[in-house]
């Protein structure tokens, strides 16, 4: 497989999963290439292929474009090609946050299917996808998307964050602003892990998240959920019929099987939280 298209260091994601993230249909992603604003890398199936510094990119180009909208010479006009001289590329690569993408342990799902007993069969029954796709995901020889991955460390009863090479050095104590960086495919929300040892049974984050932002598809997996805000605020939804509105210093508690979605909704400020999560559910 071409190395420059896909890269087992890389989640790779479709173009119909990159445009649920930012929050546009398909076909403008489409339109924003034919007009000269992006270029799709592609896979062996010549479909359009995204890494998390994709998003990244393609987020800034949509936030452009909502100040540009107005504009009477129009994205035609604008933006002709995709050249040094092209102002929307200069803005975006010079605006575009850093994104953290660490190697996927994609031989740990095998090392976890296989200490429990289970069959491929058995697993990808469970999680929704055919044999021979997890069998080519436990070889790092396929994409997953963010839903898979989920699904997936559900089943193991692990969080995903388990499933990637983070650099852990077993330190004791670990500074704010000093931990590793992690990123799991959520535009505008920077991921900090305040743990530095393997195999513990909890995993402290901590997220900073901009306005709008947050991760807007309710879903569920295992285990336990408790989050503190330092600054900002931050909308929960659980079961989709309970809201919850968390200010500064106030706690939350909630079991991860209960289907949850959440977002900052301030239109200006930065939202800024401790999320520690269990994979493990005494219930």
């Amino acid at each position: 497989m071409n190395d420059s298209i896909y890269s087992k260091d890389n989640l790779t994601f479709s173009i119909n999963d990159v445009a649920k993230v930012i929050g546009v249909v398909p076909a403008t992603i489409r339109n924003w290439e034919k007009s000269g604003l992006f270029v799709a890398k592609r896979g062996e199936n010549n479909y359009r292929i995204y890494t998390l510094d994709d998003i990244e990119s393609l987020k800034k180009i949509k936030e452009v474009l909502n100040i540009q909208k107005n504009s009477r010479n129009g994205i035609a006009q604008i933006l002709p090609s995709i050249n040094s001289s092209n102002p929307l590329v200069n803005i975006v690569e010079k605006e575009k946050q850093p994104v953290y993408s660490k190697k996927l342990l994609n031989k740990r799902w095998k090392e976890c299917r296989e200490k429990i007993g289970y069959t491929l069969e058995e697993v990808s029954k469970a999680v929704g996808i055919s044999t021979s796709h997890l069998s080519k995901l436990e070889n790092g020889n396929a994409n997953v998307t963010l839903e898979v991955l989920e699904k997936i460390a559900c089943f193991y009863g692990e969080s995903p964050i388990y499933f990637f090479d983070l650099d852990y050095s077993e330190k004791k104590k670990i500074s704010l602003g000093q931990g590793e960086k992690v990123s799991i495919g959520v535009p505008g929300v920077e991921m900090e892990s305040l743990i530095a040892e393997r195999g513990t049974s909890i995993y402290p984050i901590m997220y900073t998240v901009k306005p709008g932002c947050g991760n807007l598809e309710a879903h569920s997996h295992s285990g336990q959920e408790f989050i503190f805000i330092l600054s900002g605020k931050i909308e929960i939804k659980l079961n989709d019929n309970e809201v919850y509105l968390l200010k500064k210093n106030d706690a939350f508690f909630f079991r991860s099987k209960e289907k949850h979605s959440w977002k900052n909704p301030a239109s200006k400020s930065v939202a800024t939280l401790l999320w520690v999560h269990s994979p493990y559910d005494n219930n």
